[in-house]
């Protein structure tokens, strides 16, 4: 997380410079990439956040999720952004990809569908979120790794008719600094066709469960906060309004809306806010947070502790399971969520 105080002297040298412009239409393009793990009745995803730390966390994690995989099985993972710190590489040659990803999930042989954060997003400070050009080298990764599954920046994955998943960047909704291309900062013309692309793809789809990834959460009680109020920053553009934004272009049409960036593990009902649509956070596979901030009602929440999610989805239901990892190893699972399907 970037600081108020250095935030303040990298405003002042950048705003000026970063002034907002537009370079004729943008759009998001219907990306689709179809992966056909496991019984077309059953799919059981893993789902990890805020991963990429390398360090014993990250890795204590990992050996967790290889082990609950091997004993109750696994068809497709998730990765929710961050899967770099500080800062992503902008060559796909870089041996961080190695490192933080291959090494370290290779061995639970699923795909895993992955979203860019704002940390894999840096330009000036980690965690900026200010520069997509680390979102443009994980794009390429996918067309050299297979089990990183990443098409685009923005796309959707069927699972035959059971599920499909829709995922989305949200790092340049919330930068903590002025992006470097205008027309991705929140309101600008690639925001505005990223939510009218995600709210056709997920109202159009036939899939029996529509689930959206991205980084940043729409509720939280962590030290973030609830998009449109992040952090308690100063400027509108750093408060994640255009994130809120986007998730409420779905709203009532996705049942589940899976997030990082809080380092926790956090799951919700249908809020007045957003009815009809569940959220989730699991942003705690590669460091851990603090105490929690807020006080919304939550079905389950984890702080100060490592850990993942687990889906379990059928045609009648989606049965949320939270995996805590203590510091010698030990697995606790707990039922999170169960959400039924007439």
């Amino acid at each position: 997380m970037l600081h108020r105080g250095a935030l303040g002297v990298l405003l002042t040298a950048v705003l000026g410079a970063c002034a907002p412009t537009l370079q004729g239409p943008v759009t998001v393009p219907d990306v689709q990439v179809d992966v056909k793990p496991g019984p077309a009745d059953h799919l059981r995803v893993v789902v990890m956040g805020d991963q990429g730390t390398g360090t014993e966390v990250q890795r204590r994690v990992a050996t967790a999720m290889r082990a609950v995989c091997l004993r109750d099985g696994c068809d497709l993972g998730v990765a929710l952004g961050d899967n770099f710190y500080p800062a992503g590489p902008k060559d796909v040659n870089s041996p961080l990809f190695q490192a933080r990803f291959a090494d370290a999930y290779g061995p639970l042989g699923v795909p895993f569908l992955v979203v860019p954060g704002n940390h894999d997003e840096s330009w000036l400070v980690g965690g900026d979120g200010a520069d997509a050009r680390g979102a443009d080298a994980e794009v390429a990764y996918s067309r050299v790794n297979p089990q990183w599954v990443m098409p685009a920046r923005s796309y959707r994955a069927p699972v035959g008719a059971l599920a499909e998943f829709f995922a989305v960047d949200t790092a340049p909704l919330a930068a903590y600094l002025p992006g470097l291309r205008p027309a991705e900062r929140p309101g600008g013309a690639w925001d505005l066709a990223q939510r009218a692309w995600l709210s056709g793809a997920v109202r159009g789809s036939g899939a029996r469960w529509r689930l959206v990834l991205g980084h940043h959460p729409l509720f939280s009680n962590g030290a973030h906060g609830n998009a449109g109020a992040y952090d308690r920053f100063p400027f509108a553009f750093q408060q994640g309004g255009a994130v809120r934004d986007l998730y409420a272009s779905v709203c009532g049409a996705a049942d589940l809306l899976l997030s990082g960036h809080v380092h926790a593990l956090e799951v919700f009902a249908p809020q007045p806010e957003c009815p009809g649509t569940w959220t989730a956070v699991s942003g705690a596979a590669g460091e851990v947070g603090g105490d929690p901030a807020g006080s919304r009602l939550a079905t389950f929440a984890a702080f100060g502790q490592p850990g993942f999610l687990r889906l379990e989805i059928t045609p009648a239901e989606l049965v949320i399971t939270a995996y805590t990892v203590a510091a010698d190893g030990t697995v606790t699972a707990r039922e999170a969520a169960r959400i039924r399907k007439g």
